[in-house]
C-alpha cells in the first residue's frame, strides 16, 4: 500500500507528526505532501523541524484568492498522486488542504481516509464546517475522535467504516506537555485567528472590549496571527491590541504548550486549543457561540463564551480557575498505533 499524506497549516502539522513516526516504525510505504497554504516559515518549516518530520513534496500554491490556491494545490495534488501511484490518500483535519485532497482522490478514483471525521459545528458561517462535512461525505475510512462524532456521522447516515480512534493531537501533545516546565508566574493566554470574529470589525471590537476588562485582572500574552494583524491593521485596531495584550510573535510548538500548560486561564477561538487546555486541565473559554468538540465542554475545561462582550464576560465570572486532572477516553497517546492497527488489518 503506496500512502499519501497531505498536511497543509500548522494544526495539521502535529497531527501527522505521529502517524509519519509510526509509519517509519512499522516500515510502511508513504509520501507527505506540504501543500503550502501556510507559507510563513513560522508556521511551516520551523514546525517539521520540531516535529521531526520532512515532506517529501512542498507546493508552491497562489496567494491571490481562496479558489486560485486551492486549483494550485489540487493540480499539484493529482500530479504527485499520479508519479506516486499512490493507493490511499489520507487527509487530516478540516483546512482548504483537506478539502482539496479528498477532491483529487475522489476524482482519481484514489481510496481515501478522513482522519479527525464527524466534527460538526453546525455553524455554516465557518468555512472549516463545509471542508468537514464535504470530506466525510468522500471519504472510504473515516477515523473519529470522539463519540459525538460517530453520532454526527449517524445523523447523515454515514455509518460503514467509521473508526472511533482517539485524537492525533494528543499523542504530540502528551510529548511535549512531559518536557514542558511548571511555573508560578500568573497570566492568561490566548488566541485569536478565525475568519468569522476578526474579519467582522463590530464582532472583532466586542471581543477585544471584553479582553480589555479581563486583562485588568492578569496580563494576557497572545501571539500575533498574521491574519489578525492583517485585520487589526485594515480596522485601526493595533493600538487597542498592543494596550490589552503582552503580544508574542508566532510560536513554536513548545512554547505554545508551555503557555497554555502554565496559563491560568485561555482565551481562545482554535478548535485545537479546546482540546489541549482540556488535556492539560488549564481553564478555557472559548471566544465563538459553538463548538465542533463538545467533549471539551463535557468532560474538559471548556466553556463557550461567544463573540459579544457581554457573553464573553459572563463566562469568565462563571469559570472555575481551578487546574482539573482530565481524562477523555482514547485521549492518551496511542491514537497513530490503533490507527494503523486499523489500517493494515482492512
Amino acid at each position: 500500500m503506496k500512502i499519501a499524506l497531505i498536511c497543509g497549516a500548522r494544526p495539521n502539522f502535529m497531527k501527522v507528526a505521529p502517524l509519519c513516526h509510526e509509519l517509519e516504525k512499522r516500515g510502511m510505504d508513504y509520501t507527505l505532501i506540504n501543500t503550502g497554504q501556510h507559507f510563513d516559515k513560522n508556521m511551516s518549516q520551523d514546525f517539521f523541524d520540531e516535529f521531526n518530520i520532512n515532506p517529501h513534496y512542498h507546493l508552491s500554491p497562489s496567494r491571490e484568492t481562496v479558489v486560485k490556491q486551492l486549483t494550485d494545490i489540487m493540480l499539484g495534488l493529482e500530479e504527485i498522486f499520479i508519479k506516486e501511484k499512490s493507493d490511499l490518500v489520507m487527509v487530516v483535519g478540516d483546512v482548504n488542504s483537506t478539502l482539496a485532497g479528498a477532491l483529487v482522490a475522489n476524482k482519481m478514483g484514489i481510496k481515501l481516509a478522513h482522519i479527525e471525521a464527524g466534527l460538526r459545528s453546525f455553524n455554516r458561517l465557518m468555512s472549516e464546517e463545509h471542508n468537514r462535512v464535504l470530506t466525510d461525505r468522500l471519504s472510504d475510512l473515516l477515523f473519529v475522535t470522539m463519540e459525538e462524532g460517530v453520532e454526527n456521522l449517524a445523523k447523515e447516515s454515514i455509518t460503514e467504516n467509521v473508526y472511533l480512534v482517539g485524537n492525533l493531537m494528543i499523542d504530540t501533545l502528551a510529548k511535549f506537555a512531559e518536557q514542558t516546565p511548571v511555573v508560578q508566574e500568573e497570566f492568561y493566554f490566548s488566541t485569536l485567528h478565525r475568519a468569522e470574529n476578526i474579519d467582522n470589525k463590530e464582532v472583532f471590537n466586542e471581543i477585544l472590549d471584553a479582553l480589555e476588562i479581563i486583562s485588568k485582572d492578569a496580563p494576557i500574552y497572545l501571539p500575533l496571527h498574521p491574519r489578525t494583524q492583517k485585520m487589526a491593521e485594515k480596522f485601526g485596531l493595533m493600538d487597542k491590541l498592543n494596550k490589552i495584550f503582552k503580544i508574542l510573535p508566532p510560536l513554536n510548538y513548545k512554547d505554545a504548550v508551555y503557555y497554555q500548560k502554565n496559563a491560568k486561564l485561555v482565551l481562545t477561538d482554535s478548535g485545537g486549543v479546546q482540546e489541549e487546555t482540556s488535556y492539560l486541565g488549564t481553564p478555557c473559554i472559548t471566544l465563538r457561540t459553538e463548538t465542533e468538540r463538545p467533549i471539551t465542554v463535557t468532560q474538559g475545561t471548556n466553556i463557550i463564551g461567544g463573540i459579544t462582550k457581554e457573553s464573553i464576560l459572563e463566562a469568565y465570572k462563571k469559570i472555575d480557575m481551578n487546574k482539573k486532572q482530565i481524562s477523555i477516553p482514547l485521549w492518551d497517546g496511542k491514537t497513530a498505533e490503533r490507527l494503523l492497527e486499523l489500517l493494515l488489518n482492512k
